[in-house]
């Protein structure tokens, strides 16, 4: 069974929190987090992975040093080990989100915004473009966001990074459905959308047709005060 959990930062964020948090992680991905100029993207970065260490934890009753991550050869996160659970997180804006299950999952959260919707020539495919340019102006960026955090999460599901190219797989969504017409070998695959926040877009892809109906919210207090338990 899938399980999606979000929290919503504000960023003030305990620097004793912090610090027992960030020593959690290995020093590679601290060195990372340490490398960030701007406070909330090294915050958003600390939280996607604690969360879906908790998470990890939590669902194989293990410590958090038993975690041990791989990448495959396109750079996607994987647990080593246990190839029957698989992982995904994302963030954006102040929202994280982290979503686990027994089969390939992406997740993507985007916060809405103003755009070039030109840029949609260039990484959707033909259909695409006919059914954003199809929308009505009012509607037009917010069907641009639904679009593009579908095809990402169906990206970071599949696992092969940059090598899948945005415009070799098409996605439309009709009414309540979402459609994916694609000729790549990861096509047996399903979508959910989740409604967290009005400025905000989730998508999630997963092999299985089993969704939780609505994204667990915690706050990072809540992440912390469970998390510590597995050190």
């Amino acid at each position: 069974m899938t399980q999606i959990y979000g929290i919503k930062l504000e960023y003030d964020v305990n620097p004793f929190q912090m610090r027992n948090l960030m020593a959690a992680l290995p020093i590679e991905k601290q060195n990372r987090i340490n490398r960030f100029i701007h406070t909330a993207d090294a915050v958003s970065t600390l939280t996607a992975d604690i969360l879906s260490r908790l998470l990890i934890c939590n669902k194989l009753n293990i410590k958090n040093s038993d975690i041990q991550l791989m990448t495959n050869k396109y750079g996607k996160p994987l647990l080593q080990g246990n190839h029957g659970l698989h992982f995904n997180n994302s963030h954006s804006g102040q929202w994280v989100l982290s979503a686990l299950s027994d089969s390939s999952i992406g997740i993507d959260v985007e916060i809405i915004s103003e755009i070039d919707i030109d840029i949609a020539d260039h990484c959707f495919s033909e259909q695409e473009c006919l059914d954003l340019y199809a929308q009505k102006d009012v509607t037009r960026t917010d069907y641009f966001f639904e679009l593009w955090t579908l095809k990402e999460s169906y990206i970071k599901a599949a696992g092969l990074g940059l090598s899948l190219p945005l415009s070799s797989f098409t996605i439309r969504i009709d009414n309540d459905a979402i459609l994916l017409d694609t000729q790549n070998v990861f096509n047996n695959c399903y979508f959910k959308q989740y409604p967290i926040d009005s400025a905000y877009k989730v998508s999630v892809c997963s092999q299985q047709d089993r969704f939780p109906e609505r994204v667990v919210l915690i706050n990072f207090n809540e992440m912390y005060e469970q998390f510590i338990g597995y050190l």
